[in-house]
């Protein structure tokens, strides 16, 4: 019996042994999934806060963009280049960084934290730029002269460029320069916008022409020239850069500085050239220097003239006095007209025929006639035709990228709208004053229309804006914009200005012309324009859109007293600028006539300006983020620049 009683105990000790081991087993697993699924949900809450830092980094980028819709890429992130914040949970905690990535995009790096869990994440946006108002995503005032079918400029006045946004045109900066620069354009755009200067004036930027270009009596060209078709140079024409022409060159008398090139002939007379001549078609040059090289495809024939980096031809050359050093490599036939036609050193070689008079009998043999192969003639890089698609477009644009007859028609009203005239019978003149919605007249003896002048709303070039409407507008009187507003005025037929009459526009306050027929400011006219040609909001102070394509002038400025500013954009008209005190802005037309002694100044804090502005009144489209995918990093590779 008491055998049997220790084999029961025994057993049952077993038994509680192995129960207690299954209980410890069960209690371990326990332990250890409590352990997995809390570091999971750290794991898990990590990646939300990453996610919050995300979402947080989007609103704070957004909130920046609806306040400046037009914001450009680097302000927006260099004023929002961190975000970080926390949740409701415990040590729950995200830090996000914002940065442009080698590819232009926007890049979000959100790390979260919750307790030991960490998560990394990034997601990629592109960044689609808001703009003013236009349908052009550049500005259409961003060049100096624009005739789309031809520009004339004559007189004596200056063309040169400055920035408004300093102060005004020649003012004394602060570092002691003047507020002026050679960023002037002037260009035409179609095939048969040729371009002819005449007069002594000066062009302080470049000038490129889609069709004929013709520089004559003394003008001076501080840039570079170019020509789609021929470039004719008379009357002792001075350019400081390059000037180039996809068909000939042809110059008597004046300065290139730089170099010259051409696709077919070249013939320079009587003028110094700073740098190398090239063309594949004949090379003619008569008298002075020139500094650099000739290479040419066919022949070169110089006469009395001195080349000092040598001449390259596989056509034929020709030589009458003068000097050439460097060398002379030919492939064809070499003629030396005349004693005294030297060659530097004798160095020489040719591969066709020689013809020599002179003092250089042995030309005739070896080592100065060789074999065609021994002859390297460097290649000559063709001169390009400009066109709207090519590289080198600078001030070539489409002529009319605003389509402006179809903008203009679509902001037309079916009602007859009354005319605007302002008297001159008080002592001053009759003095109208526009608001952004309304105007009044403040002095009326004898002007119209009567009553209330209300803006209706309208929409043009994309933009909300207030809109009067008037018919025919003769102003002999005075009219002003109210200080901080934007005035439009639609213009189904004429706008005259002439005598003593005015336009004031104040600071930080613009007027817009929109105009059907034509625009005339006679002599006697003044417009008060501020110094700063842009307001705050990004709109030109005085801007006039015309759909005008009648025969006639479509807008014309002529005397006054006082510089003009004003912004033109008139691709289907002729327009005519007369002035001997001068016109700041910019000017766009189908074709452009400048004269006078008063020059024309380019703004160039125009190249930001359009018709909405940029500010966040409603005007324009805003800029935009454009989700492009995600990107979870692990947090070990953090700072690893990973590809996708």
């Amino acid at each position: 019996m008491k055998n049997t009683s220790g084999f029961t105990l025994v057993t049952v000790l077993i038994l509680t042994s192995m129960a207690s081991i299954v209980v410890l087993s069960t209690l371990r697993d326990s332990v250890i999934q409590e352990r997995l699924s809390g570091n999971f949900q750290k794991k898990l809450n990590a990646r939300l806060m990453s996610e919050k830092g995300v979402f947080s980094s989007i609103e704070k980028l957004e909130t920046a963009m609806l306040a400046d819709p037009t914001i450009n890429i680097n302000d927006l992130i260099a004023h929002n280049s961190e975000v970080s914040g926390t949740s409701s949970l415990e040590s729950s905690i995200y830090n996000a960084t914002i940065e442009i990535d080698s590819n232009g995009d926007i890049l979000i790096s959100s790390e979260g934290t919750r307790f030991e869990g960490e998560n990394q994440m990034q997601a990629i946006f592109e960044y689609v730029a808001g703009g003013g108002g236009t349908t052009s995503s550049a500005s259409v005032f961003s060049n100096g002269i624009t005739g789309c079918s031809g520009v004339a400029i004559s007189g004596s006045g200056l063309i040169d460029s400055y920035d408004s946004s300093l102060g005004d045109y020649n003012d004394t900066l602060a570092d002691g320069n003047k507020n002026t620069s050679e960023e002037s354009f002037v260009n035409t755009v179609n095939d048969s916008g040729d371009i002819t200067l005449n007069g002594s004036g000066t062009i302080e930027g470049n000038v490129l022409s889609s069709s004929n270009l013709s520089i004559i009596q003394g003008a001076d060209i501080t840039g570079n020239i170019h020509s789609n078709g021929n470039l004719i140079l008379s009357g002792g024409v001075v350019v400081g850069g390059d000037a180039s022409a996809y068909l000939s060159f042809t110059q008597s008398s004046g300065t290139v500085s730089g170099s010259i090139s051409a696709n077919q002939s070249i013939s320079v007379k009587q003028t110094p050239v700073g740098g190398d001549i090239s063309s594949s078609g004949p090379i003619s040059i008569t008298g002075n220097a020139v500094q650099g090289t000739i290479r040419s495809y066919d022949l070169v024939a110089l006469n009395q003239t001195t080349i000092r980096h040598g001449v390259y031809t596989s056509g034929n050359y020709e030589q009458t006095g003068g000097s050439v050093y460097g060398g002379v490599r030919v492939q064809g036939n070499v003629t030396l007209k005349q004693w005294g036609s030297t060659i530097d050193s004798k160095d020489l070689r040719y591969a066709g025929n020689g013809s020599f008079k002179g003092d250089t009998p042995e030309y005739a043999f070896s080592p100065y006639k060789v074999s065609s192969p021994d002859i390297s003639i460097p290649t000559i890089e063709p001169v390009e035709k400009i066109t709207p698609e090519s590289e080198n477009n600078r001030g070539l644009t489409a002529c009319d990228p605003l389509d402006i007859a179809t903008a203009i028609d679509s902001v037309s009203v079916n009602t007859t709208s009354p005319d605007l005239f302002i008297n001159n019978n008080s002592s001053a003149g009759d003095l109208l004053e526009l608001e952004t919605n309304e105007a009044n007249f403040l002095v009326d003896f004898g002007s119209t229309p009567d009553g209330d002048i209300n803006a209706q709303a309208a929409t043009f070039l994309d933009s909300a804006t207030q809109m009067f409407y008037f018919d025919d507008v003769t102003i002999k009187g005075r009219m002003q914009v109210k200080s901080n507003h934007n005035a439009v005025m639609f213009v189904d037929g004429d706008f005259t200005m002439n005598g003593a009459s005015s336009l004031t526009i104040p600071d930080n306050s613009s007027l817009t012309i929109i105009i059907k027929g034509k625009l005339k400011i006679g002599n006697g006219a003044q417009v008060y324009a501020p110094d700063n040609g842009i307001t705050n909001e990004g709109r030109p102070v005085f801007s006039i859109y015309s759909s005008y394509s009648g025969n006639d002038t479509g807008i014309e400025f002529s005397g006054g007293t006082r510089e003009l500013y004003a912004v033109i954009y008139a691709p289907l008209s002729q327009v005519k600028v007369t002035s001997a005190v001068g016109f700041k802005g910019s000017i766009l037309g189908d074709t452009v006539i400048v004269s006078g002694a008063g020059g024309i100044h380019f703004d160039t804090a125009l190249n930001e300006a359009s018709f909405g502005g940029s500010s966040s009144g409603g005007n324009g489209s805003a800029s935009k983020l454009v989700f492009k995918w995600w990107r979870f990093t692990p947090v070990e590779q953090s700072n690893e620049q990973q590809s996708y």
